[in-house]
């Protein structure tokens, strides 16, 4: 790892990042071989974990050089490699789960941390650590019906969420995607149609968090986050060519930006600005990945004029 590398990366980052990969390079998968952590958007100063893939000397000259008439791994490419082998690594790790007599139970007790997380006064500290709590859930009891309740009460955070913007919005997107992340292309997991409806209901969670908060909360940390998430949705929408997920995405960014403004005038001005950037993000995301989307393009280039 090179000490440039080093030196802007925090070392618990690095540490993370190495740790769920297996310090192994996720593109060839070799143990024992020396790696690098890649910037994966090229761009150094984006130290977010999302960001930074763990690769070998070999694969990274493929990742930066220059490589004459044969062709260089590309930013998508290398999100697949990084999502699918940290998923290997982390169902390598997990221990055998039982099948669950009292789901009952169980939703129940889902029901009682979501009860519980609405009773909370704004900025409890104790938020972080009941959806935390959420996320284990799904991480060792997790099935559709679980993660289904899961969602469902996130649904009802996202509504809250307005009232408390900084604090709420950030941890409920963040779990939202935590919950759909396997999805890491068709060459490595398959999607039928009932798991279309599942990252569907995910995305709508991340709808109510972008509208209210564009229109009532107005929080700064939360749009980024919300920004950010819808991104990596809108990649799987394209990786598995489902225009159906792409659409309701291109119509949430549209919600949110007219929320931004109040009765015409702008009310959120670093919304507007957070929610633009990002489509232009997406919007190479589809020259990447789906040139042939000129519908979802034109959609896109009309978000720029809100």
């Amino acid at each position: 790892m090179s000490p440039i590398n080093r030196a802007k990366i925090p070392i618990r980052i690095e540490d993370a990042i190495l740790f769920e990969s297996d310090h192994t390079c996720c593109i060839c998968r070799m143990k024992g071989k020396d790696v690098q952590i890649h910037h994966i958007d090229g761009n150094n100063s984006n130290r977010k974990p999302d960001n930074l893939a763990v690769v070998c000397l070999d694969c990274h000259s493929r990742v930066t050089g220059k490589r004459g008439l044969g062709k260089s791994y590309r930013p998508g490419e290398i999100r697949r490699y990084k999502r699918s082998w940290e998923m290997h690594v982390e169902d390598s790790r997990k221990i055998h789960r039982p099948q669950i007599k009292y789901k009952k139970e169980l939703i129940s007790h889902i029901d009682i941390i979501i009860c519980e997380i609405l009773a909370m006064k704004k900025n409890n500290s104790r938020v972080e650590e009941l959806i935390n709590v959420l996320y284990e859930i799904h991480l060792w009891r997790g099935d559709r019906v679980i993660d289904s309740k899961i969602l469902e009460g996130l649904g009802h955070l996202a509504v809250m969420s307005g009232l408390d913007p900084s604090k709420i919005a950030p941890l409920v997107s963040d779990l939202t995607w935590d919950m759909s992340c396997h999805y890491v292309g068709p060459d490595y997991v398959a999607v039928k149609e009932k798991d279309v409806n599942y990252i569907l209901k995910c995305v709508n969670v991340l709808e109510t968090l972008s509208t209210f908060n564009c229109e009532f909360g107005h929080g700064r940390k939360a749009i980024n986050s919300i920004a950010e998430n819808l991104e990596k949705f809108f990649e799987i929408a394209l990786w598995y060519a489902t225009k159906k997920i792409a659409n309701k995405i291109i119509h949430i960014y549209k919600e949110s930006l007219e929320n931004c403004y109040d009765d015409k005038r702008l009310e959120f001005p670093f919304g507007r600005a957070s929610l633009r950037k990002s489509v232009r993000r997406l919007k190479v995301l589809l020259g990447e990945e789906q040139k042939s989307w000129t519908i979802q393009l034109d959609k896109l280039d009309q978000l720029l004029k809100i």
